[in-house]
């Protein structure tokens, strides 16, 4: 393992344009090196240096004996949490990591991978997996990786060297206008069928419309406000931010969404009496029974049932959020406007940055929605 001076034992020292903190480092062999962060002020030089000691105490830094697991383990643990990744974010580069790469990579050296190692890997899950499997191992390599690349554990980052295989690309499928009405008159006075409407009216992911509370919704202005998600954290549903940061947005109620509302809202309220003391007071829209959250498993369930009893099949509830799009698409709204509904990012800095200040609520999908879905109600 790597050996460096006792605590304190560094020096920092001002140099051209900020500050330099050093520290002595004996590479396994006895080898002796000198090892500095930089900092634009002594504080920062100094914080960086506490970084470095942690991944000396750690193994990391100049070992030749360092795993590529060793690298990853570490790096989930300390790494990811410093720069403020989502736990979402982290669950899941823990299931790429634990499912995919460690069993095939793991036991490799640090500084002995190869691009041709992650080539072998990603081929390897190209044919039985999903392209955006595939992708997804590759960019948590790559990040990994240029961490590893950044603080000299590794001269270059051969993921990002990898060639992604085309793999498996996963058909995504919308409703039809005439499949969405079967489905909606299937539905019609089913104790979910606001959601529905909702989700397919405003293309909204299934853990917003499960993270919607009564003060996100005006039905008096016509606007939805969609500013946190339902999502699993392990064993746990939690509330927290959507998806992404153009994700936050408040959008126009079309006609049948709104009167679909109302009718929720009068139903959750008897339910509300009828539960009585067991009622969890949450102030979600869509909720279970007792106003606890609904597991998106069970959602799921429900939705596939009555796309079943339309005649339709299984179909996902993820499914009604391309349905908007595509029929928004198929009417002729622009695709700048659906991308604005549909909460995605723009590639042009105007449309990420100053949209929401420029155009307070979004409307492009309402007129289009109430003229499609007119007539299931």
């Amino acid at each position: 393992m790597t050996q460096r001076r006792g605590a304190g034992e560094h020096s920092v020292y001002r140099d051209r344009g900020g500050w330099t903190a050093a520290i002595d480092v004996t590479l396994p062999g006895g080898k002796r090196v000198r090892r500095t962060r930089r900092g634009r002020t002594k504080a920062i030089a100094l914080g960086r240096l506490k970084e470095l000691e942690h991944e000396l105490d750690a193994g990391l830094v100049g070992s030749s004996t360092t795993s590529l697991n060793q690298f990853l383990d570490d790096w989930l643990a300390h790494v990811l949490p410093a720069k403020g990744v989502t736990q979402a974010t982290i669950d899941n580069y823990t299931w790429a990591i634990g499912i995919h790469i460690k069993p095939a990579l793991g036991k490799i050296r640090l500084n002995k991978l190869t691009p041709e190692d992650v080539d072998r890997l990603l081929r390897k899950l190209s044919t039985d997996k999903a392209r955006s499997t595939v992708r997804v191992v590759r960019t948590v390599l790559v990040s990994a990786l240029t961490h590893a690349e950044r603080r000299g554990y590794v001269l270059r980052n051969v993921a990002r060297l990898s060639v992604l295989p085309k793999g498996r690309v996963r058909e995504s499928r919308a409703m039809t206008t005439v499949q969405l009405r079967a489905f909606l008159i299937t539905a019609k006075d089913d104790r979910l069928e606001a959601t529905w409407i909702v989700m397919v009216t405003l293309g909204l992911r299934p853990g917003e419309v499960l993270g919607l509370m009564w003060n996100d919704i005006d039905l008096k202005k016509r606007t939805l406000r969609v500013r946190q998600a339902l999502r699993r954290e392990g064993s746990t549903l939690t509330l927290g931010d959507p998806k992404t940061k153009t994700s936050r947005r408040t959008l126009d109620l079309p006609n049948v969404a709104v009167e679909a509302l109302i009718a929720h809202r009068k139903r959750q309220a008897t339910e509300r009496l009828e539960a009585g003391e067991l009622w969890a007071d949450n102030h979600l829209v869509f909720a279970t029974v007792l106003g606890t959250v609904i597991d998106p498993a069970n959602l799921r369930r429900s939705f596939r049932h009555l796309t079943n009893l339309a005649g339709l099949g299984d179909w996902h509830p993820h499914e009604l959020r391309h349905t908007a799009i595509s029929l928004l698409s198929d009417a002729g709204v622009p695709l700048e406007q659906i991308a604005d509904v549909a909460g995605h990012s723009s590639t042009r800095m105007t449309g990420d940055v100053y949209r929401h200040a420029v155009t307070p609520t979004i409307s492009a999908h309402v007129k289009t929605m109430d003229a499609l879905l007119e007539g299931t109600r």
